[in-house]
């Protein structure tokens, strides 16, 4: 979802008049223009200094395994339900890679993708969550749904568990990734991310647009920074 130009406009417009009353004496003596440079070059510092990457230490520092971890939910991980795999459920994540393994980095994909969707059911059934919605909207309607924040941070623990348990072989999970600064007329997104070990390539992990127990989509990273988004979805 993108900011309407003229929204983007209203911003600076209000931003200018601020600057420009009395009470602002550094900017009282200035012309439009010259507060116009000031603005742009504070928006395209603000820009630079944005990472593209979140820390999930900062929603979610319990210690994980895949027998007990917290599981976020609620808007920006603002609740935590205990959540855990029995062995009779970790088995059958592990006979997704086991019973034929991936002999190519793409097979290793749509596997990855399975276990994600087997995960978030088991998850789900346990926490509450399993009606969370696809594309969850602006404004929730219950503490079980899970915003782009709880997502990512959810996902990329099941990737490191995937990787720790030694199920993969062609990917690993790395920082997660951010697109979106309003100031940039694009809606704030978030989603996990893997790097192909061989080549180094970076996949977005999006579970975001699909609802609870669904695989997520696995697309390249960089068309996701560029404003990717599955047909229909309006974010």
């Amino acid at each position: 979802m993108h900011f309407s130009r003229w929204k983007i406009g209203l911003f600076f417009c209000r931003l200018l008049w601020f600057l420009k009353h009395p009470w602002i004496p550094a900017f009282a003596g200035m012309t439009t223009g010259e507060i116009m440079k000031i603005v742009s070059l504070i928006a395209l510092l603000f820009l630079c200094a944005c990472s593209t990457g979140i820390p999930i230490q900062k929603y979610n520092d319990h210690p994980t395994s895949t027998s007990s971890f917290m599981l976020c939910h609620g808007y920006s991980c603002t609740h935590k339900s205990k959540a855990g795999f029995t062995d009779a459920e970790w088995n059958k994540v592990a006979a997704i890679f086991k019973s034929s393994p991936a002999k190519t980095a793409q097979a290793e994909r749509s596997k990855i993708a399975k276990a994600i969707a087997m995960m978030e059911q088991y998850s789900g059934a346990k926490t509450g969550t399993n009606d969370d919605d696809e594309a969850a909207v602006g404004i929730k309607r219950n503490t079980k749904q899970l915003d782009c924040i709880d997502e990512t941070v959810n996902t990329t623990h099941y990737l490191q568990f995937l990787k720790d348990a030694g199920f993969l072989i062609f990917h690993e999970p790395t920082e997660p990734t951010h697109r979106g600064y309003l100031l940039d007329g694009k809606w704030p997104h978030n989603t996990a991310v893997m790097r192909e070990t061989g080549n180094g390539f970076l996949w977005a992990v999006d579970s975001f647009y699909r609802a609870n127990g669904a695989e997520p989509y696995i697309v390249p990273r960089a068309d996701w920074l560029a404003g990717w988004k599955p047909p229909g979805a309006t974010q």
